[in-house]
């Protein structure tokens, strides 16, 4: 499978030029082609072209002026750290156990990531530190058994969790954040959410975007939660079968 890729969403490529580029494609031996996240106006372009829609996204921004970060219970946010390019194997473990093979990006798409804006930021969460959180707010809860949250087989010196936010002109974009599910539930995806915003704030960006799929409603409360609010319209990802052509 190839992946169509849009650098300029406000340029929506002709039919024509589509047509040359799915030959281009096909002639290469893929089968099918898959597209990134585009607006309602490239869709409608690449739908005429024979491609069907296979995830709908909400675009959510916010507006960085004036903007604070939310109070949070003790313990958060956790600490993070640099995601230092070493770690990017480890990163596409964790993207692959949060989002299956049909979504998650291998570690060639983590490069790709990080050098799809002029500059970025690469964080990355500890399972030790969702330990560290829970000794410090009082570890028992709700009469629960003193011990650190999640499976305790779980590696402790693992990644629970990464993100890439991109910066482009004044606007900041967080590009990716996958969270491993034996960690979810317990803040990684939270503080990875505000130590972009923050890095953002202090380069005096004004707007925050993040795309989410539309039935990832944990994602919604976290985006939301912060103060994103989700615009009209949306973005779609379509696919489009190679064998006609």
């Amino acid at each position: 499978m190839a992946q169509l890729t849009f650098m300029d969403h406000g340029v929506v490529p002709s039919s024509t030029i589509l047509r040359v580029w799915l030959s281009e494609i096909h002639a290469r031996g893929f089968t099918s082609v898959r597209t990134g996240a585009v607006t309602g106006v490239g869709a409608d372009v690449l739908q005429r072209q024979g491609f069907t829609t296979l995830q709908t996204l909400h675009l959510l921004d916010l507006s960085l002026i004036g903007w604070h970060p939310p109070r949070l219970r003790k313990g958060l946010p956790l600490r993070s750290r640099r995601l230092w390019v070493r770690d990017r194997p480890a990163a596409a473990a964790v993207d692959l156990a949060a989002f299956t093979n049909l979504w998650a990006i291998d570690l060639a798409g983590i490069d790709e990531t990080c050098s799809a804006t002029p500059s970025h930021r690469a964080r990355a969460i500890q399972a030790s530190a969702i330990q560290a959180s829970a000794i410090e707010a009082g570890a028992t809860q709700d009469g629960q058994d003193d011990e650190p949250p999640g499976d305790t087989d779980t590696d402790t010196d693992g990644l629970a969790g990464y993100a890439i936010t991109g910066r482009a002109d004044h606007h900041g974009y967080l590009q990716r954040l996958a969270v491993h599910p034996a960690h979810q539930g317990h803040g990684v995806g939270l503080s990875l959410t505000l130590d972009s915003l923050m890095w953002m704030q202090r380069r005096r960006l004004t707007r925050a975007v993040v795309n989410t799929h539309t039935d990832n409603e944990v994602a919604l409360g976290v985006y939301e939660r912060v103060g994103f609010r989700v615009l009209p319209q949306g973005l779609s990802v379509l696919v489009r079968r190679l064998d006609d052509l």
